[in-house]
């Protein structure tokens, strides 16, 4: 089913109608050439789903014929949707914040790409010391331009209802200050304690509120750094006796809290 995501005032539930209208008309009506009929999954952004078929195609020929019989002038074209019903709600009880040490290569785009699958509420490319790439602000507003990109791609492919943030790159000291007030801060340690503790943390991941969770670079945190977070109570946890890759770290983490927050919901 083709997902799309709209603004709110394009949604007009009293009418059970949804107008798509600009790029959102032409993908639909010209590169995908949907049909009256078909089924598509309409987003506001909100945190809410419709499921709604092709009512009708308002198209040049279609507004040129209607503005003729009516003796009116032509509006813009557009896609007339009808909302079936309102869809199960697709995000997490709670806003995971993923903060990922810059990697060097792609990576970044892996990483952004699976943790918005994952159902992360935003990630957030973080300078620390040990991070080899350095972006000035010219490149970094252009990385942050295609990195947000994947984030909708990406939420559309798995049926997100929002289009997570990829925030602009912040600096360590930023970031402590940033998630001051998070519920839960948790980062993965190759010195924590064994993955029982790590399971005693995960039972105090919030039903609702802000998790934050951070990632290392390739060359990981610096001792500072480690010493710094717990400091702003960050916990440490593991995540095996394995040494993961700092790409293989992000996409593990955000399984766990991704299950651990579906299982609370499936409780309720």
């Amino acid at each position: 089913m083709h997902h799309f995501f709209v603004e709110r005032s394009d949604i007009d539930t009293d009418a059970r109608r949804v107008r798509l209208t600009g790029d959102n008309y032409n993908h639909l009506k010209n590169v995908l050439r949907v049909r009256t009929g078909e089924k598509v999954l309409i987003s506001d952004g909100e945190g809410t789903d419709y499921e709604c078929e092709v009512e009708e195609i308002h198209d040049e020929n279609w507004i040129k014929e209607s503005a003729g019989a009516a003796g009116s002038g032509a509006s813009d074209p557009e896609v007339v949707l009808h909302i079936n019903f309102v869809e199960e709600i697709h995000e997490l009880p709670a806003d995971i914040y993923l903060f990922q040490g810059l990697p060097k290569q792609d990576k970044m785009e892996l990483i952004i790409q699976k943790a918005v699958e994952l159902g992360a509420h935003a990630v957030i490319p973080l300078d620390s010391k040990n991070t080899v790439v350095k972006l000035d602000d010219k490149k970094a507003q252009k990385k942050t331009e295609r990195w947000q990109a994947i984030a909708e791609a990406a939420a559309k492919q798995s049926k997100r209802s929002i289009i997570p943030e990829v925030m602009p790159v912040m600096k360590w000291k930023s970031a402590m200050e940033f998630v001051k007030d998070f519920d839960l801060k948790l980062i993965p340690y190759e010195n924590a304690k064994n993955i029982k503790h790590t399971m005693e943390e995960l039972k105090k991941v919030p039903k609702q509120g802000r998790i934050a969770v951070f990632i290392g670079p390739e060359g990981g945190f610096s001792e500072a750094e480690i010493e710094d977070a717990l400091s702003h109570g960050i916990e440490p946890i593991t995540l095996g006796k394995r040494i993961l890759r700092t790409e293989t770290a992000a996409i593990t983490s955000m399984s766990m809290l991704m299950l651990t927050l579906e299982a609370m919901g499936d409780e309720n």
